[in-house]
């Protein structure tokens, strides 16, 4: 074979065999309104209309780990840390779909914690590389499937990216309500969030703990447990269902010793309303433990009355229905 064959084999396997044209919207980020939330928008860039999807489970970033501390020895490159929902969409089929005009944009918030699972990375200096959509191929044209523009052009448009500073995930991830305390504060309650695909496999783990040196009595059963759970779209739900002041009965008090505690795992689908999980994203739970009984028929001292509640603890569902985070159109 001669030598300019030889090249122009070369020449064409070094061409990229998915080249895309320019998208007609632009992906923006900014921090969003609450703490511990990203506000993503999809401005049109074009001259013409655009049908775009609109699903915060396409956006993704990547973040360099921190760098690490001066004398420790580093035997590789530090990993690019990507933050991709577990939820994200293959094909653009079932996602909600906007159409904008030219110029003009839409944009929705979306919790950091939910994006990554609950596992919020540690960044460093560098910016992030924030994209919105799905993997291009690495050979072939792409498919309308996976494109985040769904109108009647013939390109297809598989992702959109942006740079943004580190600083964005700055915020406190899941900040916590302040815990209301008894006075004096005889007992204090603890709680733990966990994440679920759906509502009936949600766990909150509850600590019931004596702080003193002396030890405390309190009348002890699950049903003196209930919830205030505040759902993604910012809406307060009082979980009480289950909730029932037992019998003032000797066999039901419990004595906890200086620094002593219990502990109870709990199922918030059983305390809430039926719908109160319904919709994908985070939502925030506060526990809160009432007793009423003080023990003088039984001569007990130091028992524990009234009601302790945590600070607030974030539950995650993954999947179910897909409700626009404060949408704007601008």
């Amino acid at each position: 074979m001669s030598h300019p064959a030889r090249w122009l084999i070369f020449t064409l396997i070094c061409i990229p065999s998915a080249a895309f044209a320019d998208p007609p919207v632009a992906l923006e980020v900014t921090a969003g309104d609450s703490s511990g939330s990203l506000r993503f928008a999809l401005r049109n860039v074009s001259g013409a209309p655009v049908e775009v999807l609109a699903d915060r489970r396409l956006l993704s970033f990547a973040a360099t780990a921190p760098v690490a501390l001066p004398g420790v020895r580093r035997r590789r490159a530090a990993p690019m840390f990507r933050c991709v929902h577990d939820q994200r969409p293959t094909l653009n089929e079932f996602s909600a779909r906007v159409t904008l005009q030219p110029g003009r944009r839409y944009s929705e918030e979306i919790d950091v914690a939910d994006l990554c699972g609950l596992r919020v990375p540690s960044v460093g200096g560098q910016p992030l590389e924030f994209h919105y959509g799905f993997a291009p191929p690495r050979r072939g044209p792409g498919s309308h499937g996976r494109s985040i523009v769904t109108d009647e052009r013939a390109e297809v448009f598989p992702e959109v990216t942006a740079l943004a500073s580190p600083t964005l995930l700055g915020g406190d991830i899941g900040s916590a309500a302040p815990a209301i305390v008894p006075v004096p504060a005889l007992l204090s309650l603890s709680a733990r969030g966990s994440s679920a695909s759906a509502a009936n496999g949600l766990r909150v783990s509850v600590t019931l703990r004596n702080p003193s040196i002396q030890p405390v009595w309190t009348l002890l059963r699950p049903t003196q447990f209930s919830f205030v759970v505040t759902t993604p779209a910012g809406r307060d739900v009082a979980c009480e269902a289950l909730v029932r002041q037992p019998a003032p009965l000797r066999d039901l008090f419990v004595r906890l010793p200086a620094h002593g505690q219990r502990t109870f795992a709990l199922l918030p689908s059983m305390h809430c309303p039926l719908q109160t999980f319904q919709t994908a994203g985070l939502y925030r739970a506060r526990a809160r433990f009432e007793s009423r009984a003080n023990g003088e028929t039984f001569g007990m001292q130091r028992v524990f009355t009234g009601i302790v509640e945590s600070v607030s603890v974030t539950l995650r569902v993954s999947r179910g229905q897909v409700v626009p985070l404060r949408p704007r159109f601008e």
